[in-house]
């Protein structure tokens, strides 16, 4: 979907959707945090505002194929969230466990990926149902349903 074609309200509730997106998981992450959190936390604060732009960026999309009845849109959510999560996962496999003296196996890597994987299909999936609903409800208060 084109983003110069999308309209200002979906663009509203897709700027809500990335600013609770970031907000909830900078929280999860923090709580999952040492106290106070190292100084490598930080790199997670970008990492989630670019999670929190593609929220934005596939909101319009997800409202679009709801109302359009797109063939296949759960599917295609949900590989959304997959390649999310993977893209996701890449940088910090490749930078390792971060504990001295711990060297990651082929399965922590396969686990690694497997949950990310699956954090991003039902981070996806969650922002669609969540967005259908809010979407049903919008349309049937401008058709004048209550």
């Amino acid at each position: 979907m084109d983003q110069n074609n999308v309209q200002p309200d979906t663009q509203r509730i897709a700027r809500n959707n990335a600013i609770i997106f970031f907000c909830f998981w900078l929280l999860v992450l923090l709580a999952g945090a040492d106290r106070p959190p190292p100084r490598a936390f930080l790199w997670m604060v970008p990492v989630v505002a670019l999670c929190a732009a593609l929220v934005y960026w596939r909101v319009p999309t997800y409202i679009d194929w709801y109302r359009t009845r797109q063939n296949g849109r759960l599917w295609r959510v949900a590989l959304d969230g997959l390649a999310a999560g993977l893209v996701v996962a890449v940088p910090f496999a490749l930078q390792g466990s971060g504990e001295p003296g711990v060297t990651m196996q082929p399965v922590d890597y396969l686990i690694w990926f497997a949950i990310m994987g699956l954090m991003g299909v039902l981070n996806a999936e969650a922002l669609y149902v969540i967005n259908a609903l809010l979407a049903r409800r919008r349309d049937r208060t401008s058709s004048g349903h209550t």
